[in-house]
């Protein structure tokens, strides 16, 4: 067989990829894959820098150096299901030269120009997609050159997931402009999520609820008792309504018709989601105004030349109808009415609010711009000016290549609809680390909260620049500052920065592990599953320890008479529950039987990531 992309397969790999093919459906996003290798790739394994973290062990954050990939297979044995929020700014792969990451993603073999970079977000998208929560969620901020094709990836990755697209503005604008004379001043931000997902919201202001009924708790306010819908577009709900006691009628709004269909409207057998109108005003549910200036009009010519002179009831108006017989039609059922000039409310109880807080828009605005909207939240963020000048603040330079840093409060406000004080948020194209950021202003603006973050940054090193390290010059660097504060020079003088708090772990991606590094990776995945906190492995201890607040895990790396003894003290100081992980349970389960240990063999998928087989943990 002559070299080929296909030269490594044999007899049945290649059945399996020609069944697979033939099975695939031809509509769709479709792009050159590459094809399955044989077996799994190896797990990598994760080197703690001592050196380069920040704060006292146990280390509740993390920041990854390495391929994404290979930190994303890490994460899938360690924290499957569990992550709240996932927020991403992935290479847009528009070629951009002034970068300081890779954002050229145009095989040179490739018939379709995206197809490297669909299959690059592909492989990442699939992995995180399994890390979720059953609420979680997913952002991924994007431009106008892959938006399409992105949302189609996502589509597939995320069935029934999408929960729509954000659209922020991140520059007032630019000079700077194709020949077609656009200037692109917005990007987005896609959103897909598991079916658990809800954002928060903006919670309501409930003080206008004041006024009470006699013998009825339940406080209420003045509602609309209209809603925005033109009468042509909601015939049935365009009637004048009675106040029976003064024998008052009320004109509706043409471009406000009344939210309530009425008893004589409705088709015998229909059945209304709502009370009628008829049925408030029995209620006593309809607000009707005190002392209303009324009119009543003997003739349809008197009400005509009322309408016309501008003396009538403002909602009533000539030329509503087609016809001149409609319109007559329609104006003579108030000719010897008593007709009001004022506006009817609707009684709206404290109680009937169905949720504390308000939905959030699609659309984010700038710091500077009037929104005002009563019935959801408008989410605020800066411009990508914001970003770079506050980079450029805290590590003392230009941003260090990174031209376009998102802004802290585009971020910031994203992940706080998103998560609750104690969720994880995962970002593995961590750039110049905004999203730890953050994280950690969220935390030290809302007391009681400690949400974690796990950032992926790569070196970015070339050929041409094999020392370049982003993630440790960068990344960790600006995370470092918020958390234990800088100094930040103006003109009129350095300003101290004060911390915000925290700590992390700063990890690297390394090769697959073997002999003695398989007793530590064991012992940092089981640490990330049971107490989603990270300490040194010790070399010389048989018993690895982990005490929490409110847990303990051990670990034990062989299982001799004196380890069974000190793991018998050890469990017998505490009252909290004990983890127990061996490779010898039934020998470890007989020796050690105090009420709060729990024993398990080590997850065989532990076993096999790392080089060694142990049985399944019960």
């Amino acid at each position: 067989m002559t070299d080929s992309r296909y030269s490594h397969l044999d007899r049945d790999a290649l059945i399996r990829l020609l069944e697979r093919r033939d099975a695939e459906q031809t509509f769709g996003l479709v792009w050159e894959r590459d094809e399955p290798q044989q077996g799994t790739a190896p797990a990598m394994t994760l080197d703690l820098d001592r050196g380069l973290s920040v704060g006292d062990a146990p280390h509740r954050n993390l920041i990854i150096e390495g391929d994404n990939l290979d930190a994303l297979r890490f994460l899938h044995l360690t924290h499957r299901g569990r992550i709240k929020c996932i927020y991403i700014d992935p290479p847009y792969n528009t070629g951009g030269q002034e970068l300081a990451y890779h954002d050229r993603y145009h095989g040179k073999d490739d018939a379709y120009r995206h197809s490297a970079w669909l299959e690059f977000m592909a492989q990442r998208l699939a992995l995180a997609q399994g890390l979720l929560a059953p609420d979680g969620v997913l952002f991924v901020s994007i431009d106008d050159y892959e938006v399409a094709r992105l949302t189609l990836l996502l589509d597939q990755v995320f069935p029934g997931g999408k929960v729509g697209t954000f659209v922020w503005r991140r520059r007032s604008g630019s000079n700077d402009v194709p020949p077609s004379f656009l200037s692109v001043d917005h990007e987005y931000v896609l959103c897909y999520a598991r079916p658990g997902f809800s954002f928060a919201g903006l919670e309501k202001d409930l003080s206008g609820y004041r006024d009470h009924d006699a013998g009825n708790p339940d406080p209420w306010k003045r509602g609309d008792l209209s809603k925005s819908h033109d009468h042509r577009a909601r015939p049935n709900g365009f009637y004048p309504i009675h106040n029976p006691q003064d024998d008052v009628w009320y004109a509706p709004n043409p471009k406000r018709v009344w939210a309530f269909a009425s008893e004589r409207l409705v088709k015998g057998g229909q059945k209304l989601r709502r009370e009628t109108m008829e049925q408030l005003i029995r209620e006593g549910r309809v607000i009707f105004p005190k002392n209303d200036r009324t009119v009543i009009y003997p003739s349809l010519e008197d009400l005509r030349a009322a309408i016309t002179a501008g003396h009538a009831p403002h909602f009533l108006r000539l030329g509503l109808h087609d016809t001149p017989q409609e319109q007559d039609a329609y104006l003579s059922q108030y000719v010897g009415r008593r007709l009001g000039y004022g506006t009817p409310g609707y009684k709206r109880f404290r109680s009937e609010v169905k949720r504390p807080s308000k939905p959030i828009s699609s659309w984010i605005t700038g710091p500077r711009e009037h929104e005002t909207v009563e019935d959801r939240t408008v989410l605020r963020s800066g411009l990508n000016a914001e970003g770079t000048t506050l980079l450029g603040q805290m590590l003392q330079t230009a941003g260090m290549g990174f031209s376009y840093p998102k802004p802290l409060s585009l971020v910031q406000t994203l992940i706080a609809q998103a998560t609750g004080p104690d969720d994880t948020v995962l970002d593995f194209f961590a750039g110049s680390g905004t999203t730890a950021h953050a994280v950690l202003a969220l935390n030290a603006g809302e007391p009681g909260s400690s949400r974690r973050f796990i950032l992926v940054s790569s070196t970015e090193a070339t050929p041409q620049e094999p020392h370049k390290n982003l993630c440790r010059t960068v990344t960790r660097e600006r995370v470092g500052r918020a958390v234990q504060g800088y100094t930040h020079r103006t003109r009129s003088g350095p300003v101290d920065v004060p911390g915000l708090g925290g700590e992390f772990a700063y990890l690297r991606v390394a090769g697959p592990g073997a002999g003695e590094r398989t007793h530590e990776q064991i012992w940092f995945a089981l640490q990330l599953r049971h107490v989603q906190a990270l300490t040194a492995y010790c070399p010389d201890e048989v018993i690895q320890q982990h005490w929490a607040e409110d847990r303990a895990l051990l670990y034990l790396t062989a299982t001799g008479r004196d380890v069974l003894e000190e793991t018998l003290r050890l469990a017998g100081q505490t009252g909290q529950p004990v983890t127990v992980y061996t490779w010898e349970p039934a020998l470890v389960a007989a020796a050690v039987t105090q009420a709060n240990v729990r024993v398990c063999a080590v997850p065989a998928e532990l076993g096999e990531a790392f080089g060694a087989v142990g049985e399944a943990c019960p």
